[in-house]
């Protein structure tokens, strides 16, 4: 078996605990990542597992408009694929995370080809390419052999869409967590009334509702802080907010962190994990199941999450934390009723976590790809 997983990437994702997940089996495996526009990152790497071996290639991402970035990219997997090959790597198992990455596999004919859907959200595409985005995804759902959805709203969203749509096999693969290789750094907190936030800091990402509200819950939780791990378009602004709410001593910026090793250390030295989706602004996690409560919950964080995703009202239900309305004044007593029980919250939370190991999640999916 030789799997290659291509993928676009800002930062740690799905495809690439696969690719870690099946190094650590020993089975041959590439990964594919295409940088976004938006990422720091300005070229392609191919990392590969072969024969108990690593090696790499890089090459510089395409560059220009978007329409004409998008058939250089796929020229650019179809040259990696020959590469692969050239050097006896042959694949017979490909999985793309959406459907534009997930062409090339049917195009080139591969007999396992998966279709990894990490979001669908057609409006949030410019408003000329949602027909488009409707249509290659709906292509490729007729074509591959299975379609790997992280959140069952994906279906359910997709299938609205493609009116009679025929798919082979469809799955909920959901996000994962790193449950049991955390064992050695997740502990108990020192301060139970840190907060984290990571991810990409971006307008609709709520860090802003939790700055404006620090003053107020300093009031109540007299040590209170915040750990910001994450950069993206709003991080500069939201520096100024919270040095104009004279915040600087209660809140860490962390910037840009690639190793999610590293990330994790640090979500792991911290109390509550805050995943606070715009329900009017947030196009994309309605339908997905968001990553952020899952590293959260593998650290042992108790979770304050809006009720945008599915997965909000698993972690309420599972008492691994509360669902809160996008307001200071939700997020107040989200975080009392937690603080109050902490203990209890976060066995919760460790044992949601525990459920969720990538380990469980990809033995389950791979055992029926590959038992055909």
């Amino acid at each position: 078996m030789a799997t290659f997983i291509s993928l676009h990437y800002f930062a740690t994702g799905p495809g690439q605990e696969l690719y870690q997940y099946l190094c650590e089996k020993g089975i041959d495996a590439a990964l594919w990542e295409i940088p976004f526009s938006f990422s720091k990152r300005d070229r392609c790497r191919l990392s590969v597992f072969q024969g108990g071996k690593f090696w790499s290639y890089e090459c510089e991402a395409p560059k220009g408009p978007r329409v004409w970035r998008y058939f250089r990219e796929l020229r650019l997997t179809k040259k990696v694929l020959a590469l692969l090959r050239g050097k006896g790597f042959a694949v017979d198992t490909y999985v793309g995370n959406g459907s534009f990455d997930t062409l090339t596999g049917i195009r080139e004919k591969i007999a396992k080809t998966v279709l990894f859907t990490i979001d669908y959200a057609p409006k949030a595409q410019p408003f000329f390419l949602r027909g488009v985005y409707r249509a290659l995804d709906r292509y490729v759902c007729e074509r591959c052999s299975e379609i790997w959805n992280l959140s069952p709203r994906m279906q359910e969203a997709r299938e609205k869409d493609h009116p009679g749509l025929k798919c082979k096999k469809v799955l909920t693969v959901p996000h994962g967590t790193h449950y049991s290789k955390l064992a050695a750094v997740r502990k108990a907190p020192a301060n139970r009334e840190a907060l984290v936030f990571m991810g990409h800091l971006k307008e609709d990402s709520g860090v802003d509702l939790v700055l404006r509200s620090l003053p107020f819950l300093i009031e109540k939780f007299p040590k209170v802080s915040l750990t910001v791990a994450g950069t993206g378009p709003a991080e500069e602004g939201l520096k100024k907010l919270a040095y104009e709410l004279g915040l600087n001593e209660r809140v860490k910026f962390t910037g840009f962190i690639e190793s999610h090793e590293e990330l994790e250390k640090i979500v792991c030295s911290c109390a509550v994990g805050l995943a606070l989706y715009n329900p009017k602004k947030d196009v994309f996690s309605r339908n997905a199941d968001p990553g952020k409560p899952k590293v959260y919950l593998g650290c042992g964080l108790p979770v304050i999450i809006t009720d945008v995703p599915l997965v909000a009202k698993e972690i309420e239900s599972r008492g691994a934390g509360k669902i809160a309305s996008f307001d200071a004044g939700s997020l107040s007593s989200a975080l009392s009723l937690i603080l109050a029980d902490y203990g209890k919250y976060r066995a919760a939370a460790e044992e949601m976590g525990r459920a969720y190991d990538w380990e469980v999640i990809f033995e389950r999916a791979l055992g029926g790809l590959w038992a055909k």
